[in-house]
């Protein structure tokens, strides 16, 4: 399994690459580590997967299927919201399915006299999208780690209650409370914040 191994192994064609590490011990990255051939991440065995994730530059950035904590270069990294009662939601302790998601942000020049240019690559990410269910709160949860690369790296929060709540959303490095936010939220309205990891 990749993201447990101590071994760094180089991502291929890029900066960083996704990988999905499987129950099975096997893994399944963007590249195949042997042959180098592109696979297809419509293919990633889905009810397999225990860690998905990004490696590349001697760093490895993941999270685990079975909660949602995310292990970023080494430190885990928790998110929760707590709400205007002080009742604790912990979001990334959460059993439920989990969508996988990963994507590279990109833009082109375009110039009239030299046509269109070759793509710029801008950012790579990855996450998941589920659903958080306590007592009769419902939250959709989607937290995406995006590794800019002319700036620091962040996790993109989005969070859609179904009813209204008035509260803090918790980041912690460790176990160790980071930074807290206010975010109140609306009724079936998403919120959504980038964090800075720190």
């Amino acid at each position: 399994m990749l993201f447990t191994e101590e071994k760094n192994v180089q991502a291929i064609g890029l900066p960083f690459n996704w990988n999905a590490d499987y129950a099975n011990g096997k893994n399944y990255a963007e590249y195949d580590l042997l042959t180098h051939k592109k696979n297809d991440f419509y293919l990633v065995q889905k009810n397999q997967v225990i860690r998905f994730g990004l490696f590349g530059q001697g760093m490895k950035f993941f999270f685990e299927m079975t909660d949602g904590s995310f292990c970023l270069h080494g430190r885990k990294i928790d998110i929760s919201y707590v709400d205007e009662n002080g009742k604790i939601y912990a979001l990334t302790t959460n059993f439920a399915n989990k969508d996988l998601i990963t994507y590279k942000e990109a833009f082109t020049d375009f110039s009239n006299v030299q046509g269109q240019q070759h793509s710029n690559l801008k950012s790579i990410n990855f996450g998941y999208k589920t659903i958080y269910q306590q007592d009769d709160v419902q939250l959709f949860f989607q937290p995406i780690v995006s590794l800019p690369f002319s700036q620091s790296a962040f996790i993109e929060v989005k969070i859609t209650s179904n009813k209204a709540m008035n509260g803090y959303l918790i980041f912690k490095s460790r176990g160790i409370e980071v930074e807290r936010f206010y975010a109140p939220l609306e009724e079936n309205r998403a919120g959504q914040i980038n964090w800075i990891i720190k």
